[in-house]
């Protein structure tokens, strides 16, 4: 394809820069099918190729016929002299990590199959045996200086709890000078069911990143804890959505980057891309899960001031549950996805107006207006762009100052204890005991450091509504161990249950670091605290950052988005 002329799609000049997209075929037997979004479909091997459009329109293959059998998720290096992919051999191997010059020069191998970080290959099963989880996948590179990427993986052996799917997570690699290759990977998140599609943040040198937020224990209706049986839970309902948060690689702790808080599908985003004027241009879906599939998909602009969302293109989808539209009624909406942003404020993307299955890239203006085609080959789909453009260097983040190297003498005496189980609801909720293997590096530990749980967000502001002060309050903290094998992938267990000061304030040390937790907020008879949104109990999992302090502010939605000088804001809103 080196030296084709140009298709007559784009021999109107569109003053574009050189672009690297995949050209992959359709997925078998589900044509509407998007490779490489969401759970089930982001590993999927369907063959295709690696592609270059120069300025002039021209195409050309930027890898000789037959390297690969498929490729995705190219990014481009902040020098724009070197792509970044994922790609597959055989149609039956796992994807991997490849580093190429623009000119299809120096092909090297930056990640390979040597092993889990963390954890045993094989799992004990329940009724006797092993199985063997020596297969993962490395994908969605994100270069984060011209030496350094940041991936996502599912080397380390979970199971995600909505679907039977592993878990992603977010690594680093380096390129070593002097051994004249790639560092072994380093793991930087611990969430519970994902962590996709990264991508640099220059304007803030951290990093963006999709994290499926979901947890499948939820307050009990009967007596105090948590239960698995929506029939036996507080609220029938619960979260299930990916959403777009952002990490420093200096501190490695994750915070909400932006989003809608007065709808879920208002805070919905994957395949989060910085745009030019600030906000974050994401995929959202009629199935905020994209499990077990996505239905119809759009891409809206986010405000990291938590205002309204703007959608720019694809499917119309309300935040009404139940909507139809791009599901098994009514007609087929178009598609988008895969936004990159330009540097003149546009942004590129791939899109499906006739709902046929037949993605090729566009490209819009900032507010989804103007909008023309660029590449749309015939049988295949464009996907996953990105602009050959050099961009300016991140500088260093130093890690925070004052933060204590946490003692981990307290959480080594809850293990030590040997805590008896206990009864929480409708489920045994383990002792802390029960499988130190599933912690990996179990002895480090972090603080958390609540400045007041009854903090409220302002009257009239998504998150306000916070549960009203109550005497003798406690809060629980939660964690899960990995049960790949089990229903739901995990169990959880009770770390530890802390009395909440006079003024609100839970400063609790020696919790266990990189370990998915949650909490949960009771009253003195043991019974879940409620707030304007349903029962106190986090929605989805967190993790702390070993040897750091977290400090936040409220125990509801929102309250992690809200200053540390909300403490003097008063609870009870409902």
């Amino acid at each position: 394809m080196t030296g084709a002329a140009p298709p007559a799609s784009v021999r109107d000049p569109l003053h574009l820069p050189a672009i690297v997209f995949v050209s992959r075929k359709p997925v078998a037997g589900d044509p509407r099918a998007i490779p490489g979004l969401g759970p089930h479909l982001r590993t999927v091997v369907t063959g295709g190729r690696l592609l270059i459009r120069e300025r002039d329109g021209r195409l050309r293959e930027l890898l000789p016929p037959g390297r690969f059998y498929d490729v995705s998720d190219p990014a481009v290096s902040l020098s724009a002299q070197r792509i970044a992919f994922a790609a597959v051999i055989h149609p039956d191997s796992a994807w991997r990590l490849w580093v190429v010059g623009v000119d299809g020069s120096d092909l090297r191998q930056v990640t390979l199959s040597d092993g889990f970080q963390f954890g045993p290959p094989r799992v004990e099963l329940p009724g006797g045996g092993t199985r063997s989880y020596a297969r993962y996948d490395d994908i969605d590179p994100c270069w984060t200086s011209d030496s350094s990427l940041v991936f996502a993986s599912t080397r380390f052996p979970q199971r995600a709890e909505y679907a039977y799917v592993p878990v992603t997570n977010l690594y680093t690699t380096c390129l070593d000078l002097a051994r004249g290759g790639w560092c072994p990977p380093s793991r930087i998140t611990a969430e519970r069911n994902g962590a996709e599609e990264p991508a640099l943040d220059a304007a803030s040198g951290r990093v963006l990143f999709s994290r499926w937020w979901f947890n499948r224990y939820r307050a009990a209706n009967t007596g105090a804890g948590i239960t698995t049986d929506p029939a036996a839970a507080i609220a029938r309902d619960t979260v299930n959505l990916w959403q777009v948060m952002t990490l420093s690689l200096a501190d490695r702790r994750p915070r909400l980057a932006a989003g809608d808080l007065d709808s879920r599908r208002g805070t919905m985003g994957y395949q989060p891309s910085p745009l030019a004027d600030g906000s974050i241009a994401a995929v959202y879906a009629a199935n905020l899960g994209l499990s077990p599939r996505p239905g119809g998909t759009g891409i809206h602009a986010l405000s990291r001031t938590f205002k309204p969302e703007h959608r720019l293109a694809g499917a119309l989808v309300t935040a009404r549950a139940g909507d139809a539209y791009g599901g098994t009624e009514g007609l087929a909406p178009p598609a988008a996805c895969s936004p990159a942003g330009l540097p003149d404020g546009r942004v590129l993307f791939s899109y499906d107006p006739g709902a046929r299955g037949e993605f090729g890239l566009y490209v819009m203006q900032a507010d989804g207006s103007a909008i023309e085609r660029v590449v749309d080959l015939p049988g295949t789909l464009e996907l996953d762009a990105a602009a050959i453009v050099a961009r300016p260097g991140v500088p260093r983040q130093p890690p925070p100052a004052g933060d204590e190297r946490e003692d981990p003498e307290g959480f080594a005496r809850d293990l030590a204890g040997g805590r008896a189980e206990m009864a929480l609801g409708s489920i045994q909720v383990e002792s802390p005991r029960a499988d130190l293997a599933s912690f990996p590096g179990s002895k480090a530990t972090f603080r958390f450091h609540d400045l007041d749980v009854f903090a409220d967000a302002p009257a009239g502001a998504p998150g306000h509504g916070a549960a009203s002060r109550t005497p003798g309050a406690r809060l629980r903290f939660f964690a899960t161990l990995a049960r790949p094998d089990q229903a739901g992938g995990d169990s959880a267990f009770l770390v530890r249950e802390v009395a909440v000061g006079p003024s609100g304030e839970v400063n609790e040390r020696g919790l266990p670091a990189d370990v998915p937790m949650f909490e949960q907020l009771v009253g003195a008879d043991g019974r879940t605290l409620m707030t304007a949104h349903g029962p106190a109990t986090v929605a989805g999992f967190n993790a702390g950052v070993a040897g750091t302090v977290t400090r936040c502010v409220g125990c509801h939605l929102g309250h992690s988005t809200l200053p540390l000088g909300t403490v003097a804001t008063s609870g009870g809103g409902r």
